[in-house]
């Protein structure tokens, strides 16, 4: 009986790396499929992906692909609970500086005041420290700014929901006590501020700029004031609004929302903002100076919508629509 014996001839090694090698450049030689795909189908893909597939899988896909999420999740973020204040700040401790730089531009909070703890206080001041590539900040009230380090700068875009400085609203940080603006060291590049909401207590234009210290380049100033108020304190208002267009040569846009009655009992619903005494008031330093725009304001802004960050385009286009 024959026997037959096959043997299993191996390439050289240096055979096998060359035929991988060839195969690898054949590969990179060829454009990535999805690049031939219209660009809307690209765009469904991806919304599909990125509200199907969790981010953890997501981002190992390639660095760039990670890149390109990261930059989508993070660009603006909406804090509405102190649940997800709590889940931001643990993400801020797991990140590098590099990315909350690079990948944070928008932070809005919207939390009740009240609802915040001394430990979640303490949660957000970290946060919003962290991220140094703020270009917008939305926040309810101004104390959370006082207890910043020296060292941070507010981003370039600050709204305020409402200006209520005092307790039970704020919690009394210890280093908040200064001879200057309590949020002066860090509104050096400071060009827009808007107070959304009238407050519960009264503070006149310039003790809330006091607050922000000099702020050199603020160039657009939003303020909020309620119709049929204290009449003593829409001289006051009034006054000090003509005191700061004519000190601040640089302030482009100068909004200022009227806002309903406190008692309405007092003040007929069907009377429209423009037939109130304050509004009257400024329309006559309107008419001098072109910068004021006065606009209805309403509680309709409550639920959040007071961080709405389109308010500035439309001052603009109304500011455009009167120069016409």
């Amino acid at each position: 009986m024959s026997v037959i014996t096959v043997t299993r001839t191996q390439l050289p090694a240096h055979k096998t790396r060359a035929r991988a090698l060839s195969l690898a450049l054949i590969a990179a030689s060829r454009p990535a499929p999805l690049l031939d795909i219209p660009i809307e189908l690209g765009l469904e893909i991806l919304e599909y992906s990125l509200t199907h597939t969790p981010f953890t899988t997501l981002s190992v896909v390639s660095k760039a692909f990670s890149a390109l999420v990261s930059s989508i999740l993070y660009k603006h973020v909406a804090l509405d609970s102190v649940q997800t204040v709590s889940l931001l700040h643990r993400t801020v401790k797991s990140k590098t500086a590099q990315f909350l730089e690079t990948y944070v531009k928008t932070l809005t909070v919207t939390v009740e005041p009240w609802r915040f703890t001394p430990s979640v206080r303490i949660e957000l001041e970290r946060i919003i420290a962290s991220c140094t590539g703020l270009r917008a900040l939305s926040i309810p009230r101004p104390g959370i700014l006082t207890a910043l380090s020296y060292h941070c700068i507010l981003p370039s875009d600050v709204t305020v929901q409402s200006f209520d400085a005092a307790a039970p609203f704020e919690w009394k940080h210890p280093s908040a006590h200064t001879t200057h603006g309590p949020a002066a060291h860090c509104s050096a590049s400071l060009t827009h501020l808007r107070i959304s909401e009238p407050g519960d207590a009264w503070y006149s234009p310039l003790s809330i700029l006091e607050f922000f210290g000099s702020a050199p380049e603020l160039s657009h100033l939003a303020l909020p004031r309620r119709r049929d108020a204290n009449t003593d304190n829409d001289e006051v208002f009034v006054n000090e609004l003509c005191t700061l267009l004519a000190s601040r040569p640089q302030l482009k846009m100068l909004v200022v929302g009227i806002f309903p009655a406190q008692w309405p009992c007092y003040s007929p619903q069907t009377d429209s903002p423009a037939s109130s005494s304050i509004w009257a008031a400024l329309s006559s330093v309107a008419e001098i100076d072109r910068r004021i725009i006065l606009v209805e304001a309403g509680l309709e802004e409550e639920g959040g919508a007071w961080a709405n960050h389109n308010f500035w385009e439309h001052a603009k286009m109304k500011f455009r629509t009167e120069e016409v």
